[in-house]
């Protein structure tokens, strides 16, 4: 199985990306994406985080969803909701 990577996410940032959640499917944003050091001693890919966006309405709580963004997409993705802003909700996964 071959690592996902942050040039995989690249072509989707600022679009939407559809969220497989029960009883329908909501969109967020995929806002950014942020590469960090590599880890020492680990020859595998650098890690890497990804920022969602979306409006206050849509309230997704922390876990693993279908999320229809990457490549060879959809993708099950771990999300964790950040200090929500005035005017929207910041969600981030984690890749290392």
């Amino acid at each position: 199985m071959e690592l996902l990577a942050p040039e995989d996410f690249e072509p989707w940032v600022g679009r939407k990306v559809r969220v497989a959640t029960i009883p329908e499917q909501v969109e967020i944003t995929l806002a950014s994406i942020q590469r960090l050091a590599p880890l020492r001693g680990i020859d595998v890919r650098p890690p890497f985080s990804l920022f969602f966006e979306s409006p206050l309405e849509v309230y997704l709580i922390d876990g693993t969803y279908d999320l229809d963004c990457g490549r060879g997409g959809p993708h099950a993705i771990m999300i964790t909701q950040l200090q929500p802003h005035p005017d929207r909700r910041i969600y981030q996964a984690v890749f290392s």
